[in-house]
C-alpha cells in the first residue's frame, strides 16, 4: 500500500538524509536572526514580557559558538510587525550563502486563530506581533474588524514560507536551527510568573469549541499546504518551548531577572555543548536544563537533522534509545515504552549520558533490568541504586535482545528437499532453534534459491523474507522467524477499555473527492473490498468520554508492518503527523481530506489489517514498522512508503498477556481486502 500525504509546512522543512557520516570541507559562516517582543502596547491587551533578556543571553551564547556579532541581527518590539519580520528575513537571505549555518529565534506571546484549513484542532498557531490586539480587545461580531486584526498576527504558513526560502538558499549542506520560546495554549496562569500566550483562541462566533485542543508552538511548521518543488533544501531542527497541553512560563536567570525558559536553557546548553554533539544531544541538554528550571514544561524537538552535529557538522549514526519517564525510587524507574516496543520482562538495559550515539564503546552510568512491562511503559530495576537522580540524566539503550520465538512449524521446499546432505544440514540448524519444528503442515516454507533464500507464508504463499544465504546462517534465520512471530503477536492483539471508543473508517476517494455512495458496492460479507490502485482516506471518530491519542499500524498479508499514524519522517512533499497531533477530543469526528492524506492501495493481495491503538497518554508506535530488508540487490518497499530507519524492533515476548490488569489502552482492528484490478 502506498501512503501519500499532501505537504504541510513541517513537511516543507523536511529532507531525506542518509545515516552515514558526511563531512564538509569548507567551514560555514554562521548567521542568526533573533526576534523578540517584550514591551507590547498597553492598549493591545498583552502582558509585558522579559523577551529582551532572552535575546541578550542568546547573543552571548552564540558568540561563544563562533557567531560573529555582525552576523547576528535582532529586531525587537515595535520593529516586530509582519512587514518587519518579512524584511528581516529578506536581509538574512541576502547575507547567507549555500552551506552556511542559520539560527532563528522567536520570543514573545503566541495565540491560536481560527483557520478554514482541515486541521484536527481547527486552529492556526501564530506568533503575536507588536501591533496585534489580544482576543478580548476585538469585537468578533464585526467581521471586517476581526479579519483586519487577525491579519496582524503571523500565521504558521506565513512563517513557513519564509523559512523555506532560507532553506533553499542554504542548500542541502546548510544548517537551520529554529527555536520558539512561546506557546499557543489556552488556560489559566500558573503561579506568579509571566506566561507567554495563555489566552483563548481568537475565533469567529460560529467556531465549534469542541474541536479545540491545545497544541504546541512547533505546529507553526506544519499548518500550510506545501509546494511540490522541495529539492535542495537544507536540513533543519525545530525546538519548541512546550508540549501541546502546557503553557510557556518565564523563569529567572542567574541575576534573578525574568527570562524565557527555552531561551535560558539554550544559553546554558550552548556553553556546555562540546565539539561533536548532535542536535538530538543538544535538545537532551536543553530538556535537562528546562526540567531544572520549570518542571511543568517539556520542550519538543522536530525536524530531520537530529543526527547531524550541531552547526554544520557531520551526520552520525545514532543507535536507538529510550527515555526515562519517572523515578519511582532510587532503584526503580519507568520507561516511555513497553511490550508493544518489544521491551518485555527480563530485557537488559544500559543507562548512558545524554547525547550518546554509540554506547558500545562507553561505560554506562548503570545497568538495569525490566521487571514489569505494560503496553506503553515498563518498570526497570537499577543495578546501582541512586545512579540516576533525574529523568533527564540518561538515555536508555537495549543491551540484550530477547530471542524467544513463538512455536512455529516450518517446511522445506524445492530442490533442497531432494538433496539429502543439504536437507540434513538445514534440519540440524533448525533443531538448534527453540520452539521451531519441521512438519507437513507448516506455518512457513523455507525455500533454497540460487542467489537468495526465501521464507514463504504457507497460508497465502506471500514472500515474508528473501535474504542471501538465509538458510545457512542461524542468527539471520532466527531473526526472520522472530520477526514473523512479532507480526503474528500484533495481529492477535485485542483490548477494550470501557471508557474508550474510537471508530476508524476507510472512505473511498474518486477523482480527488470522498465518495461514500460506493461503500455498499465495496462491502462483501461485511468487509470492505477494494481493487488495486483504489484510493482511500481515513476518518477518526472519538465516541468516548475522554480525549485520546490514536496510532495506526498497517499489517500486510505478507507480514510487513507499515506505520500509518504517526508518520514523523515523511519525505519531501508528504505531510507529517506527529504523535502529539493525534489527540482526538471526545465527540470529535475528524476526516482526513484527500488533498492532505491519501492512501493508494496496492499489492500484496488479500486481507489487510489496520491495527488501531488508543491511549489517554501520548504514544508513538511508528518504530514498530518493518525494517528494510534486501532481496538480491534491491531494497523491498511497498509503493512509495518510506521505510523507517533505526527502528526499535526488539524481540517477540510470549509472556505478554492479552487482557487482564496490564492494559493501559484499547486495541482494535479495521479489516479490508485488496484484490487485482478487473480489466
Amino acid at each position: 500500500m502506498t501512503v501519500s500525504f499532501q505537504k504541510w509546512l513541517l513537511g516543507l522543512l523536511l529532507i531525506q538524509l542518509p545515516y552515514w557520516v558526511v563531512s564538509q570541507s569548507i567551514q560555514p559562516n554562521k548567521h542568526a536572526l533573533l526576534v523578540a517582543v517584550a514591551d507590547y502596547p498597553i492598549t493591545g491587551g498583552w502582558d509585558q514580557l522579559s523577551a529582551m533578556n532572552d535575546i541578550q543571553h542568546l547573543q552571548k551564547a552564540l558568540k561563544t559558538q563562533g557567531f560573529a556579532p555582525k552576523n547576528i541581527e535582532q529586531i525587537a518590539n515595535a520593529q516586530v510587525t509582519k512587514t518587519g519580520i518579512e524584511a528581516a528575513f529578506g536581509r538574512l537571505i541576502q547575507r547567507i550563502q549555500p552551506s552556511d549555518v542559520v539560527v532563528i529565534h522567536f520570543s514573545g506571546h503566541g495565540l491560536q486563530l481560527e483557520t478554514n484549513a482541515n486541521k484536527i484542532d481547527g486552529l492556526d498557531e501564530c506568533f503575536v506581533t507588536y501591533p496585534a490586539l489580544s482576543p478580548e480587545k476585538i469585537d468578533i461580531n464585526d467581521s471586517v474588524k476581526l479579519q483586519t486584526e487577525m491579519a496582524k498576527y503571523i500565521r504558521g504558513h506565513e512563517l513557513g514560507v519564509l523559512l523555506k526560502k532560507v532553506r533553499q538558499k542554504l542548500g542541502p549542506k546548510g544548517d537551520l536551527l529554529v527555536m520558539l520560546d512561546f506557546c499557543n495554549s489556552g488556560g489559566a496562569t500558573r503561579g506568579t510568573n509571566k506566561v507567554r500566550g495563555g489566552k483563548k483562541p481568537l475565533v469567529t462566533k460560529g467556531f465549534n469549541p469542541n474541536q479545540h485542543q491545545r497544541s504546541d508552538s512547533s505546529q507553526l511548521f506544519r499548518e500550510a499546504q506545501l509546494m511540490a518543488e522541495t529539492d535542495g533544501l537544507s536540513p533543519y531542527s525545530v525546538i519548541s518551548a512546550t508540549r501541546p497541553e502546557e503553557l510557556d512560563t518565564e523563569t529567572k536567570d542567574e541575576n534573578g531577572k525574568g527570562i524565557g525558559p527555552l531561551s535560558y536553557a539554550a544559553y546554558l546548553s550552548f556553553q556546555k555543548m562540546g565539539n561533536n554533539i548532535t542536535y538530538q544531544g543538544l535538545f537532551a541538554k536543553i530538556q535537562l536544563a528546562m526540567h531544572q528550571l520549570v518542571k511543568e514544561q517539556h520542550p519538543l524537538l522536530e525536524g530531520n537533522a537530529q543526527n547531524k552535529q550541531v552547526f554544520g557538522g557531520a551526520i552520525v549514526l545514532q543507535e536507538p534509545f529510550y527515555e526515562i519517564d519517572q523515578l519511582l525510587s532510587p532503584a526503580l524507574l519507568t520507561l516511555k515504552a513497553g511490550n508493544l516496543s518489544g521491551l518485555g520482562a527480563g530485557t537488559k538495559l544500559g543507562f548512558y549520558p545524554i547525547g550518546t550515539t554509540q554506547p558500545s564503546s562507553l561505560k554506562p552510568l548503570s545497568f538495569g533490568t525490566i521487571t514489569k512491562s505494560y503496553q506503553y511503559e515498563a518498570e526497570v530495576q537499577l543495578e546501582t541504586p541512586g545512579a540516576i537522580k533525574n529523568t533527564k540524566d540518561a538515555w536508555v539503550f537495549v543491551l540484550e535482545k530477547q530471542m524467544v520465538l513463538p512455536k512455529l512449524t516450518v517446511g522445506i521446499r524445492n530442490q533442497i528437499s531432494e538433496r539429502p546432505e543439504e536437507k540434513s544440514t538445514l534440519e540440524h540448524l533448525i533443531a538448534g532453534i527453540p520452539n521451531i519444528s519441521i512438519g507437513e503442515q507448516p506455518d512457513l516454507w523455507l525455500v533454497k534459491g540460487a542467489e537468495k533464500d526465501s521464507i514463504l507464508i504457507a497460508s497465502n504463499a506471500s514472500c515474508f523474507a528473501a535474504v542471501p544465504e538465509l538458510l545457512n546462517n542461524t542468527m539471520v534465520l532466527k531473526e526472520q522467524l522472530r520477526r514473523y512471530g512479532q507480526y503474528q503477536f500484533l495481529l492477535g492483539l485485542q483490548e477494550q477499555m470501557p471508557d474508550q471508543k474510537v471508530v476508524v473508517s476507510l472512505l473511498p476517494v474518486i477523482n480527488g473527492q470522498i465518495d461514500t455512495n460506493i461503500l455498499p458496492k465495496k462491502t462483501i460479507n461485511g468487509i470492505l473490498e477494494f481493487e488495486e490502485a483504489d484510493q482511500v482516506t481515513l476518518s477518526i471518530n472519538n465516541q468516548g468520554k475522554k480525549a485520546v491519542y490514536v496510532n495506526i499500524l498497517d499489517l500486510q498479508p505478507d507480514g510487513i508492518i507499515n506505520a500509518i499514524l504517526p508518520y514523523k519522517n515523511a519525505p519531501e512533499g508528504k505531510r507529517n503527523y506527529m504523535p502529539q497531533d493525534l489527540r482526538i477530543m471526545p465527540g470529535q469526528a475528524y476526516v482526513f481530506e484527500p488533498k492532505d492524506f491519501l492512501i493508494k492501495l496496492s499489492k500484496p493481495y488479500g486481507t489487510e489489517v489496520f491495527k488501531i491503538f488508543v491511549s489517554e497518554k501520548e504514544i508513538d508506535l511508528e518504530p514498530m514498522a518493518t525494517r528494510k530488508f534486501h532481496s538480491g540487490n534491491a531494497i523491498q518497499k511497498r509503493g512509495d512508503l518510506t521505510q523507517i530507519e533505526n527502528l526499535l524492533i526488539e524481540s517477540y515476548q510470549p509472556m505478554i498477556k492479552r487482557g487482564g490488569g496490564s492494559a493501559d489502552g484499547s486495541i482494535s482492528d479495521l479489516l479490508f481486502r485488496i484484490k487485482p484490478k478487473l480489466n
